[in-house]
């Protein structure tokens, strides 16, 4: 038996596959990736509670242990408002360490972990980089250009270094900048 197909232009046994499938494709490819595009609600549940950083870290799995991203309003809660530091993974995203200084030399930080808000002491550092430090926890900010400190309110590459006293020790390259209030 043999089929015949006769072509009439695009009426044809092909386009009436081809159409529907191209118009399926297309309009798949307009979706967003998994989670992009989504609001998310502005609290999904009971705000983290403000913990030492013993009780932050207190999990068997210490080697899976990183900062977490902060919202404006967990940063808020433990530093309150005015001028920050922030340390960010990249450029666009949100940050996972915090600081305020006030005056010339001390003030405050947090960084989420597990979750939960630990509250850190900081103090500048040399060349422009800060030191934040809890018991058993400290971060190290150190702008990847220190010697130009006169730029502190522009995005700028720096690295940080995460330890805990239980043998964890991380580095990380990200993205650093100061507020004015």
């Amino acid at each position: 038996m043999r089929l015949h197909m006769h072509r009439s232009g695009p009426r044809s046994l092909a386009w009436k596959w081809l159409t529907p499938l191209a118009a399926l494709l297309l309009t798949a490819c307009g979706d967003p990736a998994p989670g992009e595009g989504v609001k998310k609600p502005m609290m999904s549940g009971p705000p983290p509670e403000v913990v030492g950083a013993r009780e932050a870290v207190g999990t068997p799995d210490i080697p899976t242990i990183d900062p977490q991203t902060l919202d404006a309003a967990e940063i808020e809660k433990v530093l309150g408002a005015g001028p920050r530091c922030l340390f960010a993974y990249t450029a666009k995203s949100p940050p996972v360490i915090a600081l305020q200084v006030t005056g010339d030399t001390a003030g405050q930080g947090v960084v989420k972990v597990h979750g939960r808000l630990v509250k850190l002491a900081a103090q500048r550092a040399e060349a422009g980089g800060f030191a934040l430090s809890a018991d058993g926890m400290s971060v190290k900010i150190q702008p990847a250009d220190a010697g130009d400190e006169a730029r502190p309110t522009e995005l700028r590459e720096a690295d940080m270094l995460f330890e805990l006293e239980q043998g964890l020790r991380v580095g990380y390259r990200g993205w650093y900048r100061c507020t004015t209030p």
